[in-house]
């Protein structure tokens, strides 16, 4: 019986490698890419590149760029909120991983799918020291296991189940370590900038996080980055 899981894969290193873990323990997976109107949209070139040189299922792609009209405030999809080099709350997208989630959740109905995969890591549910709330709300596991549930009792209480690397015990670290066992050199190629220069820039966030990871999981850090 072939196993399947439907998988949000974003270019980067935490969703694609996820993907991967999961591709390795026999899951045939297929791949949701979501357009969302953001600035980093070089992610939705790497991710199809990637799913294709893992063996994955070819990749849908999500076209949803009239989002930006709604995801306004945000430093991800807004031009006039800057990228900023350091955690604030506007870099999170108001409640996209639900809104992802619950598109890849229908989806896997349709395929007989039994696992929702998305790269949320323990790394993205850490609080933040100055306003004292999860820096990241719809990444922690109680947020997967109650939208599981809720999307289940919509749909003849039919579960399907929504994973992540937090839900199995892993900060960004040890999902890059057990990534890289599966990916090899393939996980320099993830994208993880906020913005789509011809590099990543190595000043936004989510280029320091990636940086930092590297480092802790003693992993070399191939990537080439604009600011050093």
């Amino acid at each position: 019986m072939v196993r399947r899981a439907v998988a949000l894969v974003s270019g980067g290193m935490d969703s694609t490698g996820f993907a991967s873990q999961y591709a390795e323990r026999g899951y045939e997976i297929h791949p949701l890419v979501f357009r969302y109107g953001q600035k980093g949209w070089r992610e939705v070139e790497v991710a199809l590149s990637l799913c294709r040189k893992l063996g994955f299922r070819e990749p849908v792609v999500v076209g949803m760029d009239f989002m930006r009209e709604l995801w306004r405030g945000t430093q991800l999809t807004d031009e006039g909120v800057e990228v900023r080099g350091e955690y604030h709350p506007d870099v999170v997208v108001p409640l996209r991983n639900a809104v992802f989630l619950t598109l890849a959740t229908a989806y896997a109905h349709t395929l007989g799918a039994e696992k929702v995969l998305y790269g949320a890591t323990l790394s993205d549910t850490e609080v933040d020291g100055r306003t004292g709330r999860v820096k990241y709300p719809d990444t922690t596991p109680l947020f997967s296991s109650l939208l599981s549930g809720a999307l289940a009792v919509g749909h003849f209480n039919t579960l399907v189940e929504i994973t992540s690397p937090a839900q199995e015990g892993m900060d960004k670290v040890e999902c890059l370590r057990r990534s890289f066992r599966v990916m090899g050199p393939l996980v320099y190629e993830t994208w993880s900038c906020y913005l789509s220069g011809r590099v990543h820039c190595g000043r936004c966030e989510s280029c320091l996080n990636r940086r930092r990871a590297f480092r802790e999981a003693g992993i070399e850090d191939r990537t080439e980055y604009e600011f050093r």
